[in-house]
C-alpha cells in the first residue's frame, strides 16, 4: 500500500468509495439523496490524500491544511482494519508535524473507537445537522 497524492485519474473511485461508505457506515440518516458527485463539493478545499495498492483505492484522507483539520477519513469497507487509516494519519503527521483535530460523530461508534485508540482526545462537543459530534485532537 502507498500513500498518493489526489490526480484527477482517482475522482471516480473516490466518488464511488465516499458514496458507499457513508451509506454502510451512517445507517441512521437517509441516504436517498446521496450522489456521486457529493465528494466533490465536499472536498472543494480540502488536500487529498488516497491509500492505494496497485491500481486499487482503498481509501482516502481529506485535510483543510491550514488548520490541518480532517475533514474526511475513509476507507473502503473491505479494507477496514488492515492499516489503512492509522497509515493515513501517520503520513499526515510525518508531513506537517502538527495535531491533527477533527469532528467525529458520536453514533459513528467503531470510528469514535477508532480515534481514541490512536491518541485522539476530546476537546469539545456540539450538535450539528446529523447529529451530535466530539471535536477530537491527537497530542
Amino acid at each position: 500500500m502507498e500513500i498518493a497524492a489526489y490526480s484527477p485519474q482517482y475522482l471516480p473511485a473516490l466518488r464511488a468509495l465516499y458514496m458507499a461508505s457513508r451509506t454502510s457506515t451512517f445507517t441512521w440518516l437517509d441516504s436517498r439523496g446521496y450522489q456521486l458527485t457529493d465528494f466533490d463539493a465536499h472536498v472543494t478545499d480540502d488536500t487529498i490524500y488516497v491509500a492505494v495498492t496497485g491500481d486499487r483505492v482503498l481509501g482516502f484522507i481529506a485535510v483543510y491544511e491550514p488548520d490541518n483539520f480532517i475533514h474526511h477519513l475513509f476507507i473502503a469497507d473491505d479494507a477496514q482494519g488492515i492499516g489503512v487509516g492509522t497509515k493515513l494519519l501517520a503520513m499526515l503527521t510525518e508531513f506537517n508535524g502538527r495535531p491533527q483535530i477533527l469532528k467525529c460523530l458520536v453514533k459513528n461508534e467503531k470510528a469514535m473507537q477508532f480515534y481514541l485508540a490512536k491518541g485522539f482526545v476530546e476537546l469539545g462537543k456540539g450538535t450539528g445537522v446529523v447529529g451530535d459530534y466530539l471535536v477530537l485532537r491527537n497530542e
